[in-house]
This record gives structure tokens, C-alpha cells and sequence, in this order.
């Protein structure tokens, strides 16, 4: 059996939780470290249905990527997500901004499976900045994010020319628009991009790609089962079948 606080301590060495933004929230954030399990269930986030999912698979620790509790809780109803957790005595560790600029973490996993590569990450934001193998309209490179990310639908917003260099911002990520900007970047590649934000790229000829936040960052949850796995042989990592985007494309 494995513990919360063994699982813990390994993300902490790859991604460390002191590292993560100051707005979040990470670590164990229900349970305890001596919480113990056989099998452990990974999602990008704790829903009722992947709730049901652990129960079912008898995993007693999940490990999400968006923090199970964000805010301050100033009640606790009997059919949240923290309530239901506790009651069932399932643990749950969340690793977010921490492992979205990790090396190997969200962006950098985001940005290979694109084909980006000698990135460099920007201090104090998000996001990261690297290099196409060459240039490539913006029609193109949108073909080639919703083919490699399995997006059923995209965004995207075109600039004047031909687009080499790329920001790559996970997730809620649009407010990396500026950081893209003041990098010379091409190109913003993102979950979530605001109204303000699109206009300021369309100014000053950025072409912004919107993949949405679950396919911008669902590819870690199945890098992290696998780097878990070889970590921990004896304990099963599985990856949420529950867990799916639940966006609708006409």
C-alpha cells in the first residue's frame, strides 16, 4: 500500500509545492498523509461522478490536477464534493500551478505534444516560450493543436503572417497575452482566453489559439499515472474514466 504522504513527497521533489502561485491552493487538501490505498485515482478534477469512480474502484486517495477546495469554505453542505470525500474517508492531493511550470509539468507537456521545443519558462507567469520547426500559417498550426490534443472544436484568432514563435499558456492562461507580447511571440496557445485579452492580441498581431482548459491540461494526468507507476510498482495509478470533457461542439 501507498500512502497520501508518499505520493506528496514525490510530486513535491518534480514539482514543489512552495512553488506554486500565491492565489492557489495545493497539497493534501483532504485526508491526511497516512492516508493509505492500493489503488489511486488521477483526474484534473473531483467530480461527483469520479467520487463515485473511486468508490467503485476502492482507490482511498485521488490526485487532481485543479484544487478539490479553492476558496475558503463557509459551509459545508452535506452533497459537496469536500463533504462527500471526507465522509467516504477518501484523501485527496492537488497539484496545480506547482506542476503547470515544473520542468515536465503541464506547459512543458502541453508544448512537446505540439512539437514546440526549446522553450523557456517567463518568471512570475504561467506560460512558457519556444520555437516551432518552422513557419506555419495559423490555419495550419490550428489543424495541427485539434488533431494532437483530440480537440472536437477550436478557437482561434489569425494575425498578419506566418506564426514560429509560440507562448504556451495551460489552462485559464489568456492573461499571458501580455507576458507573449513583451516575448515577441507569434502566437498564444491556451485553455481560456478573455474578450480584453483577444483584442489585445488582435492589436498588436498575436494569433491566439483557445484548445480549451480540460484538453489543454488533461495530458498530464496520464503522464503522471505513468511516472507514478514506475515510481510505486506495487500501487495501480488509474486515470479517471469519469473525467472527460463535458464541452458541446455544433
Amino acid at each position: 500500500m501507498i500512502s497520501a504522504g508518499m505520493i506528496y513527497d514525490y510530486i513535491n521533489s518534480i514539482a514543489p509545492f512552495d512553488k506554486a502561485m500565491g492565489f492557489d491552493n495545493v497539497g493534501i487538501l483532504v485526508g491526511s498523509r497516512s492516508a493509505e490505498s492500493e489503488r489511486v485515482l488521477l483526474a484534473l478534477d473531483v467530480t461527483g461522478d469520479v467520487i463515485n469512480e473511486a468508490a467503485a474502484l476502492g482507490a482511498g486517495i485521488i490526485l487532481t490536477h485543479h484544487p478539490v477546495i479553492f476558496s475558503p469554505l463557509k459551509r459545508l453542505d452535506t452533497d459537496s464534493s469536500a463533504y462527500r470525500l471526507a465522509a467516504s474517508g477518501i484523501t485527496v492531493i492537488s497539484a496545480h500551478t506547482n506542476i503547470d511550470i515544473a520542468p515536465g509539468g503541464v506547459n512543458d507537456t502541453l508544448a512537446q505534444a505540439l512539437g514546440i521545443s526549446s522553450e523557456e519558462g517567463t518568471d512570475g507567469e504561467c506560460m512558457l516560450v519556444g520555437s516551432l520547426s518552422g513557419e506555419i500559417s495559423a490555419d495550419e498550426l490550428a489543424l495541427e493543436i485539434k488533431n494532437k490534443l483530440g480537440c472536437a472544436g477550436l478557437r482561434y484568432w489569425r494575425r498578419r503572417g506566418s506564426i514560429r514563435t509560440v507562448a504556451v499558456a495551460c489552462g485559464a492562461g489568456g492573461s499571458s497575452i501580455f507576458a507573449a507580447a513583451q516575448r515577441g511571440a507569434d502566437a498564444l496557445i491556451t485553455g481560456e482566453i478573455k474578450h480584453h485579452e483577444i483584442i489585445f492580441a488582435h492589436e498588436n498581431n498575436i494569433a491566439v489559439f483557445d484548445a480549451g482548459h480540460f484538453r489543454s491540461e488533461d495530458l498530464i494526468i496520464e503522464k503522471l499515472a505513468s511516472m507514478l507507476g514506475s515510481q510505486f510498482p506495487d500501487t495501480e495509478f488509474i486515470k479517471a474514466e469519469s473525467d472527460t470533457d463535458h464541452a458541446v461542439y455544433i
